[in-house]
């Protein structure tokens, strides 16, 4: 069983078995993908996404390694959940736009919403919080594993400004 465990840690989180169809970016520069319910992801350099065929079918849930912008349709009737190594991020309806910055062999994740609403909660028990946070444009939640700590934060104008302009 530790063997297990110990492989979920070191790779990240992959519901799916061998998940059907992997995006990744190996590149220098930025790559944009379109997801089969047409949602659109800029990837950083070294990310990864992982989704199952079925995606779209009866939900929209993701593996993110990495750092990635996500442009979301959340009315669909579905889901649209991205899983990290610590947290799971779900679009709470409407247009929403967010960039997720969670690389597995960092301790530290980042979600900033730049349009929406978005729930985003531990994706492991915790032995001092398990409350998900609920954040609305120019919010971010931070988390670090190692010390056990997730914080939900207002983006001030500037770094608001940044992210805009960097995406």
């Amino acid at each position: 069983m530790w063997l297990i465990l110990g492989a979920w840690y070191c790779k990240g989180p992959v519901r799916q078995p061998g998940a059907d169809i992997t995006y990744e970016n190996g590149t220098g520069k930025a790559r944009t993908i379109q997801l089969p319910d047409g949602s659109s992801v800029i990837m950083s350099i070294h990310t990864v996404i992982r989704i199952s065929k079925q995606f779209n079918q009866s939900g929209r849930e993701l593996d993110l390694d990495g750092e990635a912008l996500f442009t979301v349709d959340g009315d669909t009737g579905k889901a649209f959940i991205v899983h990290t190594r610590n947290l799971q991020i779900e679009v709470l309806g409407g247009k929403t736009r967010f960039r997720v910055d969670a690389f597995v062999k960092n301790a530290g994740e980042e979600t900033d919403l730049l349009e929406g609403k978005l729930k985003v909660i531990k994706s492991y028990h915790s032995d001092t919080d398990n409350e998900p946070e609920t954040i609305a444009s120019g919010e971010m939640v931070m988390i670090n594993r190692d010390i056990d700590l997730m914080e939900k934060e207002k983006m001030d104008s500037t770094e608001l400004t940044t992210l805009k302009a960097r995406w």
